[in-house]
């Protein structure tokens, strides 16, 4: 293959993507817009409440499961809060010129053992709150969380922003 080839490829490539991206591009909304987000939110939490209480016959049990969503949401507030931080402290080690080695292994060792911490008091909590429901109520709660609470959902597609 000659270099002229080479070069007539790379650029037919080059435009090929560029007008598929572009167009893609000038759909986007921009960032979500923060009220919006948090309207969503709000509604969605609210709705997850109201689908318990009419989901688990057992009004006891759903009082449990809803008291349990406040641990559920400290613990994702918490998990936010851990990303946040861990990548604060990567850009300052990065800008830190004296930084070695085992300055970023510790910062990857903290943020590992904060992550696993988290996980393990999540995997609890969902046990913990499937211990209050049978299992057709569960897989009701769970459907709607696994659909409704996820990042996408929340922040993109029904707040304007984002494709």
């Amino acid at each position: 293959m000659t270099r002229m080839m080479r070069t007539t490829g790379a650029a037919v490539t080059l435009a090929v993507a560029a007008l598929v991206l572009l167009p893609a591009c000038a759909l986007r909304k921009g960032p979500p817009d923060p009220a919006k987000v948090q309207r969503k939110m709000n509604a969605t939490l609210e709705g997850e409440k109201a689908l318990i209480r009419s989901t688990v016959s057992n009004s006891e049990n759903a009082d449990k499961l809803i008291a349990l969503l406040a641990d559920r949401d400290r613990l994702v507030a918490e998990q936010a809060e851990t990303v946040g931080a861990y990548r604060d402290r990567m850009k300052a080690l990065n800008a830190d010129y004296s930084a070695n080695r085992s300055d970023f292994d510790q910062a990857v060792a903290d943020y590992n053992g904060d992550r696993m911490r988290l996980q393990g008091e999540l995997v609890a909590l969902i046990d913990a709150m499937k211990k209050e429901t049978t299992a057709d109520e569960w897989k009701a709660v769970s459907k709607y969380q696994l659909k409704k609470l996820n990042p996408r959902e929340m922040a993109y597609k029904e707040a304007g922003g984002g494709s």
